[in-house]
């Protein structure tokens, strides 16, 4: 007889089967729950669809998809197949040591009265706690949005582990389909403290993320144009248009003077990853703010 389960657990793979499998080891030997697993692969990598179908049982279901859907959708298409009252987003580079961390979740998140609940990130490799945003990126500088409207203190939480009710993330409608990678937890984490309640935190609760496991075959440059373009959308969906072009103008300014820094340095000096990596995230910067600044240039 297999049991109705509490909570469906939503996974988004994009070549990071070593790690997803060491997550599903550790949601395996999770006590005194029922769960479910939906696995949606972006990675469109026939082999490695292969691997998937060798992981699926009972408890593990795979979809796939034809192209890249990208983490918010993804994320959407596995809560359609979902079952259970509850739904936790889980990244695949994500790990859960202790054996009795989901029965303990499960049980914060329903004695709480938060819409959604995460846990602290423990980043080990890097030697890193992550915890909660109490501000969204450039807020200091927003002069005009109205953040009154928002239930709670904690702001956002990283979408790499976090609880809510099945129903309510349907009801917001999910993740926001125009972000493709980047900008939709900061974003769902909006429309929930705007619409159903408070985000809630509990650092008794540790999952262990790796952190970047799917970011490993990326260019810089593309990596640095996509958090821009997610951040600005972001900006463009929640903020009020001047407060928008406040920030644009004080990141371009700012980027600008880092290449022309980066750029004596790397003369004097020669090439570094790290002012590589920097370049590039300025690169992407002015080339993301000129279409925010373009129709304040043209008046």
């Amino acid at each position: 007889m297999i049991l109705q389960p509490e909570v469906s657990i939503l996974i988004v793979n994009y070549h990071t089967v070593p790690e997803l499998k060491r997550c599903l080891q550790s949601l395996a030997a999770q006590q005194s729950v029922t769960l479910e697993v939906i696995i949606v692969d972006n990675s469109v990598d026939k082999n490695e669809q292969n691997e998937l179908q060798n992981l699926s049982d009972r408890h593990v279901k795979c979809l796939f998809s034809d192209k890249n859907l990208g983490f918010g959708r993804a994320n959407n298409l596995a809560a359609s197949h979902a079952t259970a009252e509850l739904l936790l987003i889980l990244n695949p580079d994500t790990y859960l040591q202790s054996e009795t961390l989901l029965r303990r979740y499960i049980d914060r998140f329903q004695a709480g009265g938060e819409a959604m609940l995460a846990p602290l990130l423990v980043e080990s490799e890097k030697g890193k706690l992550v915890y909660p945003r109490y501000s969204y990126p450039a807020q200091k500088l927003c002069k005009k949005t109205d953040f009154s409207i928002l239930a709670g203190n904690v702001a956002w939480v990283l979408g790499a582990c976090m609880m809510m009710r099945r129903d309510d993330y349907l009801r917001i409608g999910g993740f926001d389909s125009d972000y493709f990678m980047y900008g939709e937890d900061a974003d769902i984490c909006w429309r929930i403290r705007a619409d159903l309640g408070a985000v809630g935190f509990d650092e008794t609760l540790a999952v262990h993320h790796v952190g970047g496991a799917s970011e490993k075959l990326a260019i810089s440059l593309a990596k640095w144009m996509r958090k821009r373009q997610g951040q600005y959308l972001f900006f463009s969906k929640h903020y009020h248009v001047t407060d928008v072009q406040r920030i644009a103008l004080r990141q371009r300014v700012r980027a600008s003077m880092k290449l022309a820094i980066n750029a004596i340095l790397n003369a004097c000096l020669g090439p570094s990853n790290q002012r590589i990596d920097d370049d590039a995230r300025a690169t992407a910067t002015i080339t993301v703010t000129a279409e925010m600044l373009a129709p304040m240039i043209k008046r």
